[in-house]
């Protein structure tokens, strides 16, 4: 190499040592300039024109941006959404639909590192944007499905045209089967999906309606079911008498006529029938209650139930569940009843046949009260079916008496009537071809034995005469008590003169 070579060697290097430290030098100052800026955001704030919806977060702490969204959603909350179905608006709030923010806390936590992780360089650009554009950070929003799903099956579900079984009426020509026809039914899946989608993608945060989503709904009860139903399988009548009774026994009646059971299907007759207050047409009459008889609204429902259950037995029906009445009922033999009270008593049964079975049930010109059961006779042509009710133990009622400050001194008065207590078989006799093939309990029964109730009146001036009436009552000794009211009655006397 010539030393002219060498120097322009030397010369190179040094231009090239020049260059990459300027290159440094202008490095470190953009480096400087890039750190002067981001630095000038702190790490605990969220900066500037970043939003999370609508919200805007600029400046805030993380719990300032988690109370300002808690703010904007309880605000959203109260929006109703509205929605048609046969022209007819079901409402509800979103807060009764289970509205929600499903990710607001990573939503604050990308807000509060948005410029704050990476590179220099990257953080530099994310945040010189914000000086130009907001950076918004959508939220999704979710509803609770169980809680919207019943808000549809109560407020949108009943104004769809629903399918309508087949149904079948008794009359004086026959059976008479009325055809089944298609419908439609609110989609409760779709309809939930589709006001998701509104709220995640066009939502204002204002209230808004749209119309419901349908579907087709077949009908779970068809001409050819019914066309099966030709016998009648069994029946049972009882008197309906009268009074405000048999408005009850009316009604009670009119409920169950034309159910139609389809095969395993269960029929539960309180539900059918109650609620049991004037709003349903029920009247205040004669029932049983602690071993005495009060006027409650559905009085006598339990003879409906029981005449029921006689034409479940007799048709052979599988019975679920069956209570007897607390006393014995004079309208049909001891453990052949079906009470009915609240939620503690139940006549439950349910179609054990292979095809459906129909319920006619009315009060007929005889004053009747009369059920009978139709459907596909399979039994054998020379079954008959007997029921015996066995006595197992009988227990006599006694007589009860109570002090009345309400009656006159001396006065007696029947105030409640005597029962006698029993406990009961059924049993159930099979015959086929003129011989017994069975017998056997099908329940066993227990009604309480209820005393007369005698009052017995202290109700006097002279505190004295009614307090001898009141020990001698409490002995429950006839004889005394008759001794007391003969010395309260003198003493009674005595006192006024």
């Amino acid at each position: 190499m010539t030393r002219k070579q060498a120097r322009m060697r030397r010369r190179r290097i040094r231009i090239a040592g020049f260059c990459l430290a300027g290159c440094i030098l202008i490095l470190g100052i953009v480096c400087g300039a890039f750190h002067h800026y981001v630095s000038q955001f702190p790490e605990d704030k969220i900066a500037e024109n970043i939003y999370v919806g609508t919200v805007d977060l600029s400046g805030l702490s993380k719990k300032e941006a988690l109370e300002k969204l808690a703010g904007q959603k309880k605000a959203d909350q109260k929006q109703t959404v509205s929605l048609t179905v046969e022209g007819q608006k079901a409402e509800a709030t979103l807060e009764e639909c289970g509205f929600d923010y499903a990710d607001v806390k990573a939503n604050v936590k990308a807000a509060m590192d948005y410029g704050k992780s990476g590179g220099l360089f990257g953080r530099y650009k994310s945040l010189r944007k914000l000086s130009k554009e907001k950076v918004v950070l959508s939220p999704e929003y979710t509803l609770d499905q169980k809680a919207t799903e019943n808000i549809l099956e109560e407020r949108a579900v009943p104004f769809a045209k629903h399918a309508q079984n087949a149904t079948i009426t008794k009359s004086g020509s026959g059976l008479q089967i009325n055809k089944e026809e298609i419908g439609e039914t609110v989609d409760k899946s779709g309809t939930i999906k589709a006001i998701k989608k509104h709220l995640n993608d066009s939502w204002d945060h204002g209230s808004f309606a749209m119309e419901a989503k349908v579907k087709e709904e077949q009908p779970s009860v068809t001409e050819a079911d019914l066309s099966t139903i030709q016998d009648e399988l069994g029946s049972f009548s009882t008197d309906a008498g009268g009074g405000e009774r048999w408005k009850n026994l009316k009604n009670g009646v009119e409920k169950l006529n034309g159910t139609v059971v389809m095969p395993g299907e269960q029929i539960s007759v309180h539900d059918v029938t109650a609620p049991y207050d004037e709003e349903h047409g029920y009247v205040q009459a004669g029932s049983y209650e602690n071993g005495q008889v009060v006027d409650t609204y559905g009085g006598g429902i339990c003879q409906v139930s029981t005449t029921l259950y006689n034409a479940v037995l007799f048709s052979e029906l599988k019975v679920v569940k069956r209570y007897p009445h607390s006393m014995l009922v004079s309208y049909v033999p001891p453990s052949r009843d079906a009470a009915i009270a609240g939620d503690t008593k139940d006549f439950v049964f349910e179609n054990n046949y292979d095809t459906p079975i129909y319920i006619f049930g009315e009060i007929d010109d005889d004053n009747q009260l009369c059920f009978a059961i139709y459907g596909k006779e399979t039994r054998d042509k020379t079954r008959k079916i007997e029921f015996e009710s066995e006595e197992v133990s009988t227990e006599e009622p006694g007589v009860k008496y109570k002090a009345d400050a309400e009656l006159a001194l001396g006065e007696m008065e029947v105030t409640g009537s005597a029962h006698t207590g029993k406990e009961v078989k059924l049993w159930k006799i099979v015959y086929e071809n003129g011989k017994q093939v069975s017998k056997d309990v099908i329940n066993e029964s227990t009604y309480s034995k209820a005393d007369k109730t005698i009052s017995v009146g202290i109700k006097t001036k002279n505190s004295s005469a009614a307090a001898v009436v009141k020990e001698a009552v409490s002995t429950q000794d006839k004889v005394k008590i008759q001794a007391a009211i003969g010395e309260a009655s003198s003493m009674e006397s005595s006192s006024e003169q």
